[in-house]
């Protein structure tokens, strides 16, 4: 949706829209966009503006879970300037969102991850004035190529969320202090398997995949998997899927 409104703010006679340029972007992609304010009757001091990228992570603890918002980046549009009475000012802006930023597109029985950008607009003259709105982040090529293989494989995805925390593998761990969890049930009952649960660790030239295997009466198995980034042929995926499951 081209020149999406996302945030609208009023504060003390300040207007301040957020619009993006960029309708449905990809983890690590660039994202551009601008921050338009219009002045109220008198002249106000901004200290700064910022954008945040947040999402709602699940959190564990011994006696219960919960739900907490996180920022997953933040950036420094702008310092400290005077807004004019009655006038208009823009500050246009590039943002890179990380490469682990959490996928939102995805078709799934129940999809709980948000994500969505937050802007603050930092004031003396009152309350810090915040707003967000939802973004729709799309899987990249490679996982969208895993997420078809899984399929062909006999696994439909149930469940995807976030959940507070770090992933380490072998040879990899992931940076913005969540990662997400897609829960995979097999379509037809076979070898054993109650769940399979996926997370991605992108990173800029490839993709890193840890299954956590959940089979009835054993204890859960992990494997992982690095993919790269460019077009990966979803039938040999399907071969490395079956592997790693004991399915081949």
């Amino acid at each position: 949706m081209f020149n999406k409104l996302i945030s609208n703010l009023g504060l003390q006679g300040v207007e301040v829209n957020t619009c993006i340029y960029t309708a449905t972007p990809q983890a690590g992609q660039v994202v551009n966009g601008e921050v338009i304010f219009k002045g109220a009757s008198s002249s106000k001091n901004i200290n700064g503006i910022y954008l945040k990228l947040m999402t709602t992570a699940e959190v564990e603890t011994d006696d219960h879970e919960f739900n907490q918002a996180l920022t997953i980046a933040q950036w420094h549009i702008s310092g400290a300037f005077e807004l004019k009475a009655n006038q208009s000012h823009s500050f246009p802006f590039s943002i890179q969102l990380p490469f682990e930023t959490p996928i939102t597109e995805v078709q799934c029985r129940h999809n709980k991850t948000r994500v969505w950008l937050h802007t603050h607009l930092d004031v003396d003259w009152g309350l810090d004035a915040t707003d967000k709105d939802y973004l729709q982040i799309a899987p990249t090529p490679a996982m969208q190529a895993f997420l078809q293989a899984m399929q062909q494989c006999g696994f439909a995805l149930a469940t995807v969320d976030v959940e507070k925390g770090q992933l380490r593998g072998h040879n990899y761990f992931s940076t913005i202090g969540c990662y997400q969890e897609l829960e995979f049930v097999p379509i037809q009952h076979f070898s054993g398997i109650h769940e399979v649960e996926v997370s991605f660790v992108a990173q800029e030239n490839q993709t890193h995949v840890m299954l956590e295997i959940d089979r009835k009466f054993r204890d859960d198995q992990l494997r992982s998997i690095s993919i790269p980034n460019h077009a990966v042929p979803v039938p040999n995926l399907v071969q490395n899927i079956k592997q790693l499951l004991n399915m081949a």
